[in-house]
C-alpha cells in the first residue's frame, strides 16, 4: 500500500508524506499534557452534563430491571433469591463489602514511607565491606581513589 499524497516539509525541515505526518502528530501530547486519542476515548466526558445523564440513564435502567423482575418467574432453589430485586440488593452488598475490604487489605499490606531506609544513601543495614555493595558506601577503604 503506497501513500499517493505530495512529500512536504514538517515544521523540523524533514520531507514527510502528509499522511504519515498527521498520523504522527496523533501520538504527540499536546500543550495541555493530553494525548490525542484520550481525547477521541474520553472527550465526551467533558461534555456539560454529562454526570447528571448519566446518572438518570443509570436510574431507568435499573427501574426497568426491576420492573421486569416482576413480571420474570424464576424457578429458585432458596426462597429468598426470588424476592424482588434480589440480585440487584445482592450485587450492591456484595461491591459495597469488597471495596470496604479494601482498607483493612490495604493497611495490612501498605509498607511505611522509610521502608526502604532514607532517601539518597545506602541503607543502615548494609555492611560496606561486602562485595556488592554500593561503591559510595566503601569511601576511601579501596585504594583512596
Amino acid at each position: 500500500m503506497t501513500d499517493e499524497t505530495p512529500t512536504v516539509r514538517d515544521s523540523s525541515g524533514r520531507f514527510v508524506k502528509k499522511a504519515a505526518e498527521t498520523v504522527n502528530a496523533m501520538s504527540r501530547t499536546n500543550d495541555e499534557g493530553i494525548h490525542p486519542m484520550s481525547k477521541v476515548l474520553f472527550g465526551w466526558t467533558e461534555a456539560k452534563g454529562i454526570g447528571a445523564t448519566l446518572f438518570w440513564v443509570m436510574a431507568v435502567l435499573s427501574l426497568v430491571l426491576v420492573l421486569a423482575d416482576l413480571v420474570i418467574h424464576r424457578h429458585e432453589e432458596i426462597h429468598f433469591a426470588s424476592s424482588i430485586g434480589f440480585f440487584g440488593l445482592w450485587g450492591f452488598l456484595s461491591f459495597s463489602f469488597v471495596v470496604l475490604m479494601g482498607w483493612p487489605l490495604g493497611r495490612l499490606l501498605r509498607r511505611d514511607e522509610d521502608y526502604y531506609g532514607e532517601a539518597g544513601g545506602p541503607p543502615a543495614d548494609i555492611d560496606p565491606d561486602l562485595d556488592g555493595a554500593p561503591l559510595a558506601s566503601r569511601g576511601k577503604q579501596e585504594g583512596g581513589h
